[in-house]
Protein backbone atom coordinates (compact mmCIF):
# COMPACT_ATOMS: atom_id res chain seq x y z
CA UNK A 1 0.00 0.00 0.00
CA UNK A 2 2.78 2.44 0.79
CA UNK A 3 5.40 0.78 -1.46
CA UNK A 4 6.13 3.76 -3.44
CA UNK A 5 6.35 5.71 -0.41
CA UNK A 6 8.80 3.73 1.40
CA UNK A 7 11.06 3.58 -1.91
CA UNK A 8 11.20 6.97 -2.02
CA UNK A 9 12.58 6.97 1.70
CA UNK A 10 15.15 4.35 0.42
CA UNK A 11 16.18 6.06 -2.11
CA UNK A 12 16.29 9.49 -0.31
CA UNK A 13 18.64 8.26 2.46
CA UNK A 14 20.54 4.94 1.30
CA UNK A 15 21.61 5.63 -2.72
CA UNK A 16 25.17 6.41 -2.14
CA UNK A 17 27.51 7.30 0.90
CA UNK A 18 27.00 10.81 0.92
CA UNK A 19 22.92 9.87 1.88
CA UNK A 20 24.06 7.60 4.10
CA UNK A 21 25.89 10.10 6.21
CA UNK A 22 23.00 12.34 5.96
CA UNK A 23 20.61 9.79 7.60
CA UNK A 24 23.40 9.30 10.54
CA UNK A 25 23.34 13.05 10.67
CA UNK A 26 19.24 13.14 10.49
CA UNK A 27 19.43 10.31 13.20
CA UNK A 28 20.90 11.99 15.57
CA UNK A 29 18.70 15.25 15.52
CA UNK A 30 15.99 12.83 15.91
CA UNK A 31 17.74 11.02 18.80
CA UNK A 32 18.07 14.80 20.38
CA UNK A 33 14.97 15.94 19.62
CA UNK A 34 13.41 12.65 21.12
CA UNK A 35 15.01 13.15 24.27
CA UNK A 36 14.18 17.32 24.84
CA UNK A 37 10.58 16.13 24.83
CA UNK A 38 10.28 17.18 28.14
CA UNK A 39 9.16 20.22 27.73
CA UNK A 40 5.85 21.14 25.73
CA UNK A 41 7.49 23.44 23.25
CA UNK A 42 9.58 20.72 22.31
CA UNK A 43 7.00 18.09 22.04
CA UNK A 44 4.78 20.25 19.74
CA UNK A 45 7.86 20.66 17.63
CA UNK A 46 8.58 16.93 17.79
CA UNK A 47 5.88 16.13 16.73
CA UNK A 48 4.89 19.06 13.93
CA UNK A 49 8.49 18.13 12.09
CA UNK A 50 7.15 14.25 12.20
CA UNK A 51 3.60 15.04 10.95
CA UNK A 52 5.29 16.84 8.27
CA UNK A 53 7.19 14.14 7.34
CA UNK A 54 4.41 11.97 7.26
CA UNK A 55 2.40 14.46 4.83
CA UNK A 56 5.42 14.22 2.33
CA UNK A 57 5.20 10.50 2.70
CA UNK A 58 1.69 10.48 1.84
CA UNK A 59 2.11 12.77 -0.89
CA UNK A 60 5.23 10.78 -2.83
CA UNK A 61 3.03 7.55 -2.51
CA UNK A 62 -0.11 9.26 -3.85
CA UNK A 63 2.12 11.61 -6.61
CA UNK A 64 0.31 10.41 -9.44
CA UNK A 65 -3.07 10.91 -8.57
CA UNK A 66 -2.09 14.28 -6.82
CA UNK A 67 -0.48 15.26 -10.06
CA UNK A 68 -3.96 14.22 -11.67
CA UNK A 69 -5.92 16.21 -9.78
CA UNK A 70 -3.38 19.54 -10.46
CA UNK A 71 -4.39 19.09 -13.90
CA UNK A 72 -6.17 22.37 -14.13
CA UNK A 73 -5.20 24.77 -16.93
CA UNK A 74 -3.19 27.66 -15.24
CA UNK A 75 0.90 28.78 -16.44
CA UNK A 76 3.46 26.74 -15.15
CA UNK A 77 5.07 29.51 -12.76
CA UNK A 78 1.35 30.51 -11.04
CA UNK A 79 0.76 26.51 -10.47
CA UNK A 80 3.92 26.06 -8.97
CA UNK A 81 3.41 29.19 -6.43
CA UNK A 82 -0.06 27.67 -5.85
CA UNK A 83 1.18 24.12 -4.33
CA UNK A 84 4.16 25.35 -2.92
CA UNK A 85 2.16 27.73 -0.85
CA UNK A 86 -0.54 25.36 -0.12
CA UNK A 87 1.77 23.55 1.35
CA UNK A 88 3.68 26.07 3.45
CA UNK A 89 0.17 26.66 4.83
CA UNK A 90 -0.67 23.69 5.68
CA UNK A 91 2.91 22.88 7.16
CA UNK A 92 1.83 26.48 9.28
CA UNK A 93 -1.23 25.17 10.73
CA UNK A 94 0.43 21.99 11.37
CA UNK A 95 2.74 23.84 13.28
CA UNK A 96 0.17 26.20 14.88
CA UNK A 97 -2.41 23.21 15.77
CA UNK A 98 0.17 21.39 17.84
CA UNK A 99 1.40 24.49 19.47
CA UNK A 100 -2.32 24.71 20.79
CA UNK A 101 -2.78 20.90 21.50
CA UNK A 102 0.48 20.70 23.80
CA UNK A 103 -0.03 24.20 25.42
CA UNK A 104 3.20 25.14 23.96
CA UNK A 105 4.18 28.84 23.23
CA UNK A 106 6.89 30.17 20.50
CA UNK A 107 6.60 26.95 18.07
CA UNK A 108 4.20 29.21 15.85
CA UNK A 109 4.84 32.48 14.21
CA UNK A 110 2.19 34.02 16.52
CA UNK A 111 -0.84 32.47 18.53
CA UNK A 112 -3.35 33.50 16.46
CA UNK A 113 -3.48 31.49 13.22
CA UNK A 114 -4.70 34.60 11.15
CA UNK A 115 -2.07 36.74 12.14
CA UNK A 116 0.88 33.59 12.01
CA UNK A 117 -0.32 33.17 8.32
CA UNK A 118 -0.06 36.73 7.49
CA UNK A 119 3.44 37.07 9.34
CA UNK A 120 4.75 34.13 7.37
CA UNK A 121 3.21 33.37 4.27
CA UNK A 122 4.51 36.39 2.34
CA UNK A 123 8.20 34.34 2.58
CA UNK A 124 6.89 31.16 1.88
CA UNK A 125 4.98 32.94 -1.49
CA UNK A 126 8.09 34.62 -2.45
CA UNK A 127 10.24 31.56 -1.76
CA UNK A 128 8.43 29.72 -3.94
CA UNK A 129 8.22 32.21 -6.64
CA UNK A 130 11.80 32.25 -7.13
CA UNK A 131 12.29 28.34 -6.81
CA UNK A 132 10.60 28.47 -9.97
CA UNK A 133 13.26 29.99 -11.43
CA UNK A 134 15.81 27.95 -9.83
CA UNK A 135 14.17 24.72 -11.26
CA UNK A 136 13.64 26.33 -14.74
CA UNK A 137 17.61 27.29 -15.44
CA UNK A 138 19.30 24.36 -14.05
CA UNK A 139 18.65 20.48 -13.20
CA UNK A 140 18.17 19.73 -9.56
CA UNK A 141 17.71 16.24 -8.59
CA UNK A 142 14.65 16.00 -5.82
CA UNK A 143 17.25 15.33 -3.11
CA UNK A 144 18.97 18.40 -3.94
CA UNK A 145 15.24 20.04 -4.10
CA UNK A 146 15.21 18.60 -0.34
CA UNK A 147 18.33 19.82 0.68
CA UNK A 148 17.66 23.23 -0.54
CA UNK A 149 14.08 23.13 0.64
CA UNK A 150 16.05 22.84 4.93
CA UNK A 151 18.95 25.37 3.70
CA UNK A 152 15.58 28.28 3.11
CA UNK A 153 14.08 27.64 6.31
CA UNK A 154 17.59 27.51 8.14
CA UNK A 155 17.67 31.45 6.76
CA UNK A 156 14.10 31.98 7.40
CA UNK A 157 13.69 30.39 10.90
CA UNK A 158 17.43 30.55 12.00
CA UNK A 159 18.23 34.07 10.71
CA UNK A 160 14.80 36.29 10.20
CA UNK A 161 12.69 33.98 12.83
CA UNK A 162 15.75 35.16 15.69
CA UNK A 163 15.58 39.30 14.25
CA UNK A 164 15.32 40.22 18.19
CA UNK A 165 17.70 37.80 19.50
CA UNK A 166 20.24 37.05 17.07
CA UNK A 167 23.33 35.62 18.11
CA UNK A 168 25.94 32.94 16.80
CA UNK A 169 24.61 30.40 19.54
CA UNK A 170 20.92 30.61 17.22
CA UNK A 171 22.67 30.16 14.18
CA UNK A 172 24.61 27.23 15.46
CA UNK A 173 21.81 25.93 16.18
CA UNK A 174 19.80 26.55 12.79
CA UNK A 175 22.93 24.21 11.42
CA UNK A 176 22.99 21.71 13.17
CA UNK A 177 19.86 20.97 12.50
CA UNK A 178 19.29 21.16 9.37
CA UNK A 179 17.55 17.56 8.72
CA UNK A 180 14.80 18.71 10.58
CA UNK A 181 14.33 21.75 8.55
CA UNK A 182 14.54 19.74 5.31
CA UNK A 183 12.12 17.12 6.87
CA UNK A 184 9.42 20.53 7.45
CA UNK A 185 10.16 22.27 4.08
CA UNK A 186 9.45 18.56 2.15
CA UNK A 187 6.45 19.07 2.18
CA UNK A 188 6.70 22.41 0.51
CA UNK A 189 9.00 22.35 -2.35
CA UNK A 190 8.64 18.91 -3.36
CA UNK A 191 5.10 18.87 -4.98
CA UNK A 192 5.25 21.61 -6.44
CA UNK A 193 8.61 20.44 -8.13
CA UNK A 194 6.68 17.08 -8.89
CA UNK A 195 3.95 18.45 -10.05
CA UNK A 196 5.74 20.82 -12.48
CA UNK A 197 8.26 17.97 -13.85
CA UNK A 198 5.27 16.33 -14.89
CA UNK A 199 3.62 19.20 -16.68
CA UNK A 200 6.84 20.69 -18.75
CA UNK A 201 10.15 19.85 -20.03
CA UNK A 202 12.87 20.36 -17.70
CA UNK A 203 16.30 22.02 -17.87
CA UNK A 204 18.68 19.68 -18.48
CA UNK A 205 21.68 22.28 -17.74
CA UNK A 206 24.52 20.42 -15.28
CA UNK A 207 27.30 23.10 -14.30
CA UNK A 208 28.54 21.94 -11.39
CA UNK A 209 29.15 24.95 -8.09
CA UNK A 210 27.11 27.46 -10.44
CA UNK A 211 24.00 25.57 -9.93
CA UNK A 212 24.16 25.34 -6.38
CA UNK A 213 24.86 28.97 -6.27
CA UNK A 214 21.88 29.48 -8.40
CA UNK A 215 20.02 27.24 -6.13
CA UNK A 216 20.42 29.75 -2.89
CA UNK A 217 18.03 32.62 -5.11
CA UNK A 218 15.15 32.08 -3.09
CA UNK A 219 17.49 33.29 0.33
CA UNK A 220 17.48 36.82 -1.38
CA UNK A 221 13.68 37.04 -0.77
CA UNK A 222 15.11 37.15 3.11
CA UNK A 223 15.67 40.59 2.93
CA UNK A 224 12.42 42.01 2.01
CA UNK A 225 10.95 39.23 4.13
CA UNK A 226 13.20 40.65 7.06
CA UNK A 227 11.64 44.51 6.46
CA UNK A 228 7.89 42.89 5.90
CA UNK A 229 8.23 41.25 9.60
CA UNK A 230 9.62 44.19 11.16
CA UNK A 231 7.00 46.83 9.37
CA UNK A 232 4.33 44.28 10.13
CA UNK A 233 4.88 43.51 13.91
CA UNK A 234 5.72 47.36 14.52
CA UNK A 235 2.59 48.22 13.20
CA UNK A 236 0.79 45.54 14.93
CA UNK A 237 2.34 46.78 18.18
CA UNK A 238 1.71 50.45 17.53
CA UNK A 239 -2.26 49.06 16.98
CA UNK A 240 -2.26 47.02 19.71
Amino acid sequence: MFAEGFSGLKAFFFRNLKRKLFFVWFILIVFVVLMSMGSSSNRAVGVSVFFCGGCTFLFWNCREKFSRICGFPMSPRKKFVLVGSLGAAWAECVFWFFEKLFGASGVAAHPNLILDLLITMPWYVLMVFLLYNVETTYHYSYYEILLLGGIYEMGADGIVGQLFELNMGNILLALLVIPEFVIVYSIIVLPPSYVLRKDSDMPVLEEGNRKYRYGLLPLVGLIPFAVYVLLFLGIFSALA
